[in-house]
């Protein structure tokens, strides 16, 4: 059958790829945040190794490396301090990548730390907004994740870079922030996930595990180049927190890899964890 006629008759149906959310994952510390899945929400997990890369590869590049070890790829859907181009990363791209069995992890690389390792030219959190800008962060990234079809039930992580975490009114700030990006999320029916290095924003987010001032992730995404894929004993982070296929580990920093005769420039990173649901047709 060729392409446009299987595309018209695969839209008289769809499913959706995951397991039905039967109800909320205990991952909200605060008691007020309430998780709204709409009916028929389901999440998707992703258990085994990933990669991510500044910008989406081609769908020709998706498809050879499914010769390689991995099995779900991390993208950047929106952001002010998104700094690759995304030409690929299309609905038709997700669409596409999804039936090729790709679990799909999206980034958004939302506003950083007052105190953070960046450098000039980062958008950063106004401490003083630091809430009603992680709670438009968060709509943000959800409004851009239903353009390119990832649906309610989905995980999305915020990207919060390295900072010093020695500076407490910093530490307070992503707090703020994040607890606010977590409770947008939530309201909309999306999973929320951060990616944070080990020795700042994961750090903090464990400390404030069982606050009753901070909403707390779904999913944590630490970064920690050891080369180690090891989903527990992360320092200072105890492994009863995130416990439950709630964790991923970047482990294996810019690097090129070959599969299937496409070399891409990578990070290496190991899943345990909720990824987009992603709708896709069928006939």
């Amino acid at each position: 059958m060729n392409r446009a006629r299987l595309r018209a008759v695969t839209a008289l149906a769809a499913v959706v790829l995951g397991a039905s959310l039967i109800s909320a994952p205990l991952s909200s510390a605060e008691p007020a945040t309430t998780v709204h899945y709409p009916k028929g929400a389901t999440t998707t997990p992703l258990v085994g190794l990933a990669f991510d890369t500044c910008t989406a590869p081609t769908v020709e590049a998706m498809e050879a490396w499914r010769s390689s070890p991995f099995r779900g790829v991390g993208v950047y859907i929106g952001g002010p301090n998104r700094t690759c181009a995304q030409p690929e990363l299309t609905a038709s791209w997700v669409t596409e990548v999804s039936r090729m069995r790709w679990r799909i992890v999206p980034i958004y690389m939302g506003r950083q730390a007052p105190c953070t390792f960046r450098g000039p030219g980062s958008v950063n959190i106004n401490p003083n907004r630091a809430a009603e800008q992680g709670a438009a962060s968060a709509a943000d990234a959800v409004a851009k994740a239903k353009a390119l079809g990832m649906v309610p039930g989905s995980a999305i992580y915020g990207d919060m870079e390295h900072y010093d975490a020695n500076r407490p009114a910093c530490r307070a700030t992503v707090l703020r922030y994040l607890s606010a990006w977590t409770k947008e999320l939530h309201r909309q029916g999306y999973l929320s996930g951060v990616y944070a290095h080990l020795y700042s924003g994961a750090k903090h987010l464990s400390e404030a595990y069982s606050s009753t001032s901070y909403a707390r992730p779904d999913a944590l995404w630490i970064a920690r180049w050891d080369e180690d894929p090891s989903l527990t004993g992360w320092q200072d982070i105890p492994d009863t927190q995130w416990a439950r296929g709630q964790r991923g580990k970047q482990f294996q920093g810019d690097h090129n890899e070959t599969h299937g005769g496409v070399t891409l420039n990578i990070d290496r990173d190991n899943f345990n964890a909720p990824v987009a649901t992603v709708s896709r047709t069928f006939r």
